[in-house]
């Protein structure tokens, strides 16, 4: 498996660290999620969706959502997330600001960060560098077969690509619809 020293690599000026947050939010954070939010970084990228932009610093928010990310043109609707409760990297795409209850509601895109930078690789990899059309055929009249070769190799990583945001991915690739 590719490290994430060769992630930064690949991304390189695209992958943007973070200064250090306070000590209290950091114990809250893996090693490893600090490895990545400090010296390797997380990529500006075009995906499903739009084109995700990562802050200039790390955001807390409600005491348990440190957001790192979010979406152009979306910026006052759209937050990528750490849940410091349970590590998962996860999403709030607010467009009901005017919900009564103020509860907001946060959706998971991976299971914690590692994962969340590996399946960012793996779909700007498969969508920049398809070589596939020779393997695949044209990909308006093979989109399923598109789907089922990202969702294999997401897989790769780990079961994340089977629920939320990664499913809704691969199944509109399946119908055709991205």
């Amino acid at each position: 498996m590719i490290t994430l020293e060769e992630i930064k690599v690949y991304f390189g000026d695209a992958c943007k660290t973070f200064p250090k947050t306070e000590k209290e939010i950091e114990s809250k954070l893996t090693l490893e999620t600090q490895k990545i939010l400090y010296e390797i970084g997380l990529p500006n990228y075009k995906g499903y969706g739009g084109d995700y932009i990562m802050l200039e610093k790390l955001q807390l928010i409600d005491n348990q959502y440190l957001q790192f990310a979010t979406r152009d043109f979306d910026e006052e609707y759209y937050k990528q997330c750490i849940d410091l409760k349970t590590g998962k990297v996860v999403f709030n795409l607010r467009f009901d600001y005017a919900r009564s209850d103020g509860d907001e509601k946060y959706y998971v895109l991976n299971s914690d960060l590692e994962s969340y930078l590996r399946y960012v690789f793996v779909f700007r990899k498969y969508m920049d560098e398809i070589e596939l059309p020779q393997k695949l055929g044209d990909y308006s009249e093979n989109h399923s077969k598109y789907s089922k070769e990202l969702k294999t190799r997401l897989l790769k990583i780990n079961n994340d690509v089977n629920a939320g945001f990664w499913a809704n991915l691969i199944e509109e690739m399946d119908l055709g619809v991205i």
